[in-house]
């Protein structure tokens, strides 16, 4: 579990160290309508994720009879570019066409095309697991999953304010109605009491399902007095107590509107979400409004006349993707499944990825020990050790790179649980599989497949680069 887990960090490392940033152009119009001003982002509406850039430049070139000669350069720069993850419909990579559609609608008058509102509702998240509650305590406070753990143990055995931590379970007992009451009644907290006296408490399988309920239950406060915790202690507390109460609250409500202005034919987008009931988010201090205030549109009517005030080009660059936290290496480790190919393998991983919610921390704390990994702030990076190491089990035995063999594990464990598979069999593979990759490993020369790192030095007698090889330094020459 520690290999294909420390993979996943080391692949997102070298997409980091391999990203080559690139200037990106959005165009912003602001509007003048009857009751207010209000802004939009020009986007491309015949925009596919799945098109080669070349074709779509060569397209919006066509529509806008931009001079071919004038972007051979933006047309050689877009060949062989099929796909980037950073490619949205309305981001332009050529500033050329950018300026194009300024002016073209720069001073001319916009038509509402399109104004629908429409409700939609957002419910409480699910109660926690260890992993769940780990992830948050990252996020919020900056908490290791080791000293999450640790907190989370101490309230459960030496305060009794929580139940059992190490469970992989966010739902309870179908027969645990009257004692989710109980503890409700005995927190001493307005939401808490709204709970109770509008009778929120029912049946309902996304809380109460035997289903998803394994050896232990999802983690809620037990009612015990919480009034002698530290500070970390409270903090984490109220992360189970907040999310035990809101779970029973309704859904919060909001209205989303998306508005189409029209400028000489080129489309700008407007999108705009107010929360009109709150419902859980009462719990976490929301009241009914905006998102954000700049979501706070004014009314139009469709069809309506609008002035354009001005047109704007904002030109940024791409961005690497972010390093793994701890909180985002969970969520990685926990939904591993999703990087194996065989169906049958992703589907035995489905409901429990790389490691267990009682031993993810572990995993991550002896990477950390083993100085595979080191605490950068929120950030965890690997070392050159880890990168090397990646490195040479990729090239010598990349099946204990993947994910996949955790996931036929599980899938041979679920045979034998099963009756399908008996335990000799079982171990007889894992014989195999172990005498096979030690050969592989006897007959591997890891010079032959270790990137040379950064040139730290010059060599005396010649005066090239000096690298670092898997088991010496060496001269380049």
């Amino acid at each position: 579990v520690q290999t294909p887990t420390l993979t996943i960090i080391v692949d997102r490392e070298r997409r980091i160290q391999e990203f080559k940033p690139r200037e990106l152009h959005e165009i912003i119009g602001t509007f003048h309508a009857a009751a207010g001003e209000y802004s939009g982002r020009w986007f491309d509406e015949a925009f596919k994720k799945d098109q080669p850039e070349i074709e779509r430049t060569q397209r919006l070139l066509d529509r806008l009879q931009l001079n071919l000669h004038d972007a051979e350069q933006q047309l050689d720069s877009a060949k062989g570019s099929l796909w980037d993850e950073h490619r949205i419909a309305p981001r332009l990579w050529h500033r050329e066409i950018a300026d194009a559609i300024q002016r073209k609608c720069s001073g001319k008058d916009g038509i509402v095309e399109l104004e629908e509102k429409k409700p939609t509702t957002q419910v409480a998240p699910q109660l926690y697991d260890l992993t769940t509650l780990q992830r948050e305590a990252n996020n919020r406070f900056g908490f290791s999953a080791k000293r999450t753990l640790q907190i989370a143990q101490a309230l459960y055995e030496k305060h009794k304010a929580i139940t059992y931590p190490r469970t992989d379970s966010r739902a309870l007992p179908e027969d645990y109605l009257s004692t989710v009451k109980s503890t409700l009644g005995k927190i001493d907290d307005r939401f808490a009491r709204k709970v109770l006296d509008n009778n929120w408490v029912k049946p309902n399988k996304r809380i109460f399902n035997n289903a998803k309920v394994g050896d232990h239950f999802a983690i809620i406060p037990t009612g015990a007095a919480s009034g002698s915790l530290d500070d970390y202690e409270r903090r984490v507390f109220d992360l189970v107590a907040k999310r035990f109460v809101a779970v029973f609250f309704p859904p919060a409500q909001y209205e989303n509107t998306t508005r189409i202005t029209r400028v000489e034919g080129e489309p700008f987008k407007t999108e705009g979400k107010i929360l009109v009931a709150p419902g859980w988010l009462e719990v976490y201090g929301r009241e009914a409004a905006s998102e954000k205030p700049e979501e706070n549109l004014p009314p139009v009517n469709q069809g309506e006349r609008v002035a354009t005030i001005g047109i704007d080009i904002k030109t940024d660059q791409t961005k690497p993707p972010a390093r793994y936290s701890e909180a985002t290496v969970l969520s990685a480790m926990e939904g591993a499944g999703k990087l194996v190919d065989d169906e049958e393998l992703r589907d035995a991983m489905k409901e429990k990825g790389l490691g267990t919610p009682a031993t993810r921390a572990s995993i991550i704390e002896t990477l950390i020990s083993a100085h595979y990994l080191t605490r950068q702030g929120k950030e965890l990076q690997p070392t050159a050790k880890a990168i090397q190491t990646i490195t040479l089990l990729k090239s010598a035995v990349p099946e204990l790179t993947s994910p996949e063999l955790t996931g036929e594990w599980e899938f041979r464990l679920r045979e034998i649980e099963h009756r399908k598979l008996t335990r000799d069999a079982f171990m007889r593979d894992i014989r195999h599989l172990t005498e096979e990759i030690v050969g592989k490993a006897k007959h591997f020369h890891p010079d032959e497949h270790m990137p040379d790192s950064e040139p730290f030095g010059t060599c005396p007698k010649c005066g090239s680069s000096i690298v670092e090889r898997f088991k010496s330094f060496t001269c380049t020459n």
